[in-house]
């Protein structure tokens, strides 16, 4: 998304550095060591890879910012870091034994969040876990925000429909659940 480029210093020195984190090292302890996570908008690396890697696990970070992969690169040396966005990323099927979203679905339109499901479907292993955060209630219309006077869209699916679209595209929903900061988390597998 270009308006993280637009962001990216700013975000860098504004973001928790703790918010996500335990529900992330839970989903890389339950994988096996050197497990390939594909961690989808992964920004400048901090929190979320850099607790994958933490915890043990080899991670692909894909993000469309440019100027978030720079900082990703800075703050994860040796990570491999694609620019791209996750709907035509041109990964191989069953390629990833996990994947991240965090903080990223809420951004694409309904029908692009059910082509990122159908995409991340499509280079997970079967059994590999997805988790993702987003809202908890249909959003079809887009709810502006802003980030540093930088206006950001957010769109979202209800629980339940969440849970059909996973379905429909190989996933059965293991948990949902909101954290402290109101993120809403899902966790789901691949069938």
């Amino acid at each position: 998304m270009h308006e993280y480029d637009l962001i990216a210093e700013w975000y860098a020195a504004e973001r928790s550095r703790e918010t996500g984190v335990a529900e992330v090292r839970a989903l890389a302890n339950a994988l096996p060591p050197d497990s390939l996570v594909l961690d989808i908008g992964c920004g400048n690396g901090i929190p979320i890879t850099r607790t994958l890697l933490e915890s043990g696990q080899c991670v692909v970070g894909l993000d469309s910012s440019s100027a978030m992969l720079q900082k990703f690169q800075a703050n994860c040396p040796g990570t491999r870091a694609v620019l791209g966005d996750i709907q035509t990323c041109e990964f191989a099927a069953s390629s990833f034994d996990g994947a991240v979203a965090w903080g990223v679905m809420f951004h694409f339109r309904p029908d692009d969040q059910v082509k990122a499901i159908a995409r991340v479907a499509d280079v997970l292993k079967t059994g590999a876990p997805f988790l993702f955060t987003s809202g908890d209630t249909d959003g079809f219309e887009p709810k502006e925000g802003t980030m540093d006077g930088v206006v950001f869209r957010y769109y979202s699916f209800s629980t339940e429909n969440y849970r059909r679209i996973l379905r429909e595209q190989g996933f059965a929903l293991v948990d949902v659940h909101v954290d402290s900061g109101e993120n809403t988390y899902y966790l789901a597998t691949k069938c």
